[in-house]
């Protein structure tokens, strides 16, 4: 059984495998800390120790509250140099922030310490992107143009910022690694419409609990516009919300 990531820091020579800088990313890995209530450490940057366990209480424009330890010398080292380091974990993800302007505050009749929002993270997965898996009760499909005017429908198993997988075969459309599918069309539900060009990377045979054979192709997008990474983002912060609703 894989054991849960640590909230110990990671101190690495070369971060960029695990860079993350796309503000809309950030966001959602911060505003998953704050939904979900989860528990993350606070160190001083650079260091080990001191740490305090604590929460994100508060996101206010690029503004971040958290619980303060309740010993003085741990808080005091935590905003000594201006800068903490946050470890916390999202979607069984470790993810690492480094935050600037630290220092202690008043909030709602506790003490609190404040920071900046990060302008990058580091997150501990060699994956590009936080990958959503779409429920069947929520069918997504993709509209694939065709050569001769018409179209073939398969259908979204998983979505990200960086590409997405698709389930089924079209007899008119055999999937080839390195492919390029041009002019996708994909209805992320009430959210809104998109249009996306993207590449096949992957060609797997599957076989269904049902005895069908079918496949499951992986693709990449080519360099999404803001609007539809936001369109893609809220979906994937829609779906979530009424996933942890259920539970």
């Amino acid at each position: 059984m894989q054991q849960p990531p640590t909230l110990e820091p990671v101190f690495v020579s070369d971060t960029r495998p695990y860079l993350v800088s796309a503000t809309i990313e950030i966001k959602y890995l911060l505003s998953q800390l704050l939904e979900k209530g989860e528990i993350i450490c606070l160190y001083p940057a650079g260091r080990r120790e001191p740490f305090a366990i604590s929460t994100l209480l508060h996101i206010n424009d690029d503004e971040l509250i958290f619980d303060a330890s309740n010993d003085i010398v741990t808080n005091a080292a935590l905003i000594k140099d201006a800068r903490m380091l946050l470890v916390g974990v999202v979607n069984k993800v470790k993810v690492q922030f480094e935050l600037p302007n630290a220092k202690l505050v008043a909030f709602e009749g506790r003490t609190a310490i404040r920071s900046s929002g990060p302008v990058q993270t580091l997150r501990m997965q060699r994956r590009d992107f936080y990958r959503l898996d779409i429920p069947m009760s929520q069918r997504v499909d993709c509209t694939i143009p065709l050569k001769d005017g018409s179209h073939t429908n398969l259908t979204v198993t998983d979505i990200s910022l960086g590409g997405l997988s698709l389930l089924g075969v079209s007899p008119e459309l055999p999937m080839v690694v390195g492919d390029t599918l041009k002019n996708c069309r994909v209805k992320l539900l009430d959210i809104g419409l998109i249009e996306i060009d993207m590449q096949v990377c992957i060609v797997i045979d599957v076989t269904l609990r049902n005895g069908i054979k079918t496949q499951r192709v992986g693709c990449r997008f080519f360099d999404l516009s803001g609007k539809i990474q936001t369109l893609i983002q809220r979906f994937i912060n829609t779906i979530e919300r009424q996933r942890i609703s259920r539970e």
